[in-house]
């Protein structure tokens, strides 16, 4: 057995007919007719650069099979693990640490915080992946055709028992630089649909039927606007697909795969119905010679004034703040 087949954890593959859950809706997997659709890979485009690019802007997203190094992918996978276990009331005794299995208890409250720039994103185990020379030299050969940065806050997540992502646009949420940010989600691990894969409306970055989300919705800065909440647009799928129309788009990862998209590309997650801890990070890439947002870069070693507001599935619900629904009918979305 190899150090890779030792430290996974096990995994299945979503087959066709299979149910798989986005949010709280259950579809069946790439059958005909279904809203829900396998993801195919782009790895026949390694090599040429412009195509590649040409890709991720057509279709919104383009996932490479093994970018990373597995074995790193795997190790980092066990850092979060033991960052969770010495923090006790997690993971489940009965099982090794490695398994990554929660208590059935274990909701939103149970899984620590580990966004920013911190210990833990900071270890070796987690760095040797996420800002690794193999990784700047995709960027750099295989993507941008020049010197790429990243930015220092990393978005570390171990998503809890039920726990997923609602549909939204990234550009929300750090739009105060370059417009051609990428996003490359990392799955640490073998992470199948019921663990909580990403799922991305492929096109909507382009196609004319989302033109209206992307001059309204994907405009806004959550933060400026004191948003209330996720940020999300929805929690439904459906509602996307009824408002836009489209088809959802996910697959399995295994470990050392990497699925890059852009600002305004719309995406969820499927829901963790594992028990098990999906672990994964966003991180985010540009040009060297392009501007960043400053709210996640530090420039010169000197931190900027940290933000005060908190996205995703870590948003607090009972802050004060414009609410998601009130912007909706602000911007003609009945």
């Amino acid at each position: 057995m190899s150090k890779s087949e030792s430290i996974s954890h096990p995994s299945r593959a979503t087959g066709e007919g299979d149910l798989v859950w986005l949010g709280e809706r259950a579809y069946p997997f790439a059958t005909e007719g279904s809203p829900v659709q396998r993801m195919t890979d782009s790895n026949h485009l390694l090599g040429k650069p412009k195509e590649l690019w040409a890709e991720l802007q057509s279709k919104g997203y383009i996932l490479i099979r093994g970018v990373h190094d597995r074995d790193a992918v795997l190790q980092g996978r066990t850092t979060v693990l033991n960052h969770l276990h010495q923090q006790g009331g997690k993971l489940d005794p009965a099982h090794p640490v490695e398994d990554g299995v929660l208590l059935k208890n274990c909701g939103s409250a149970c899984v620590p915080f580990m966004e920013g720039e911190n210990d833990i994103t900071k270890s070796d185990g987690i760095a040797n992946v996420l800002e690794s020379d193999r990784i700047k030299k995709f960027f750099e050969k295989s993507l941008f055709e020049e010197k790429c940065r990243t930015f220092d806050y990393k978005w570390l997540r171990a998503m809890h028992v039920g726990g997923f992502t609602g549909a939204h646009t990234d550009s929300v949420y750090m739009s105060r630089g370059t417009k051609d940010l990428i996003t490359m989600w990392t799955p640490f691990g073998d992470v199948d649909t019921s663990m909580g894969t990403i799922a991305v409306i492929e096109g909507s970055n382009s196609n004319e039927s989302y033109a209206k989300l992307r001059d309204t919705y994907s405009k806004m800065d959550a933060e400026r606007e004191g948003l209330k909440g996720t940020g999300w647009f929805t929690t439904d799928p459906q509602e996307i697909l009824e408002r836009f129309g489209g088809t959802w788009k996910t697959t399995d990862f295994r470990a050392g795969d990497a699925l890059f998209f852009t600002m305004t590309t719309v995406h969820m997650s499927t829901k963790n119905i594992s028990g098990l801890a999906r672990v994964s990070c966003d991180t985010r890439w540009l040009k060297a010679s392009e501007t960043p947002d400053p709210r996640y870069v530090w420039e010169q070693g000197k931190r900027p004034k940290p933000s005060t507001s908190k996205f995703g599935v870590h948003a607090d619900a009972t802050e004060a703040g414009v609410t998601i629904e009130q912007k909706k009918l602000d911007w003609g979305f009945e």
